[in-house]
């Protein structure tokens, strides 16, 4: 996903195509593929860096991980016609940062990203803390491994270090403000009632049922990142006259410090 959009590809070609004739008159063609060759590979790199920064503007509390998405291609064939390169999104990061790029808003769809494959798993904060102790993390998510531990614990592999005071889970249905939810529930601990004057007691649940992680069927998100990379683009191609017009600053210095020679082919 990502890479340069076309009509700033189309903008860098006109721009670099516009030195052309400068680098020609005054040094060689091989000079001007090499000047070209640069240039591409340094917009690649501020474009990436400026898509790097702008995560930060686009997301609230994103992670390390998702600054780390963005990274860029060098032009590696100097000496042709053609000057290849590129800015792309790494194949894990590219899963999640797809729903926050495009022209409109984006559906998830169950399978994609996350533990369940037939749905899609949103927390209720309050039930976590309040049943299993689970806040968000320092970047407003799951803490790595909870949900995980949750799908265990609701197929009876209950965790050899389980903190006391935390309810049991299960995976079942359950009512919630009049609509029958799915997902993975909260057991309440069970305890004993006085039944009656003659001190019998019969077992009681200690509070109701709570749901943790409840199933929906597709999650829609808006494009943020877009228009923020987008900037990062155009941004990185204003680059372009300062760094072609010291390409031919130093193709000229390079000549003039070598008496002047200049041949068709010659650096």
């Amino acid at each position: 996903m990502a890479g340069i959009p076309l009509d700033v590809i189309s903008d860098i070609c006109n721009q670099v195509g516009q030195w052309q004739h400068a680098f020609l008159s005054e040094t060689s063609l091989k000079r001007y593929r090499r000047a070209c060759a640069w240039t591409m590979s340094e917009v690649a790199k501020a474009a990436a860096g400026g898509a790097t920064a702008a995560v930060d503007e686009a997301f609230q509390d994103p992670t390390p991980w998702m600054r780390r998405a963005f990274k860029y291609m060098r032009a590696l064939n100097k000496g042709s016609d053609e000057v290849d390169a590129d800015v792309f999104v790494l194949p894990s990061q590219s899963i999640v940062m797809k729903y926050s790029m495009g022209d409109g808003p984006n559906v998830r769809r169950p399978g994609d990203v996350g533990l369940a494959k037939d749905t899609i798993l949103v927390p209720n904060w309050k039930n976590l803390q309040l049943t299993q102790g689970i806040n968000r993390n320092s970047y407003g998510n799951l803490p790595g491994g909870v949900a995980a531990r949750l799908a265990r614990e609701a197929l009876g592999q209950l965790a050899k270090h389980r903190a006391p005071g935390r309810w049991g889970v299960y995976k079942g249905e359950l009512d919630v403000g009049g609509s029958r939810v799915m997902g993975y529930i909260a057991r309440p601990p069970r305890g004993y009632a006085p039944i009656g004057k003659n001190g019998r007691e019969i077992v009681v649940n200690l509070g109701r049922p709570r749901a943790l992680l409840v199933a929906i069927q597709q999650a829609t998100y808006k494009p943020v990142m877009q228009p923020f990379y987008d900037k990062a683009m155009r941004k990185a191609v204003e680059r372009i006259p300062a760094q072609m017009g010291g390409e031919l600053r130093d193709a000229i210095e390079y000549r003039a410090a070598n008496g002047g020679m200049r041949r068709l082919g010659a650096a």
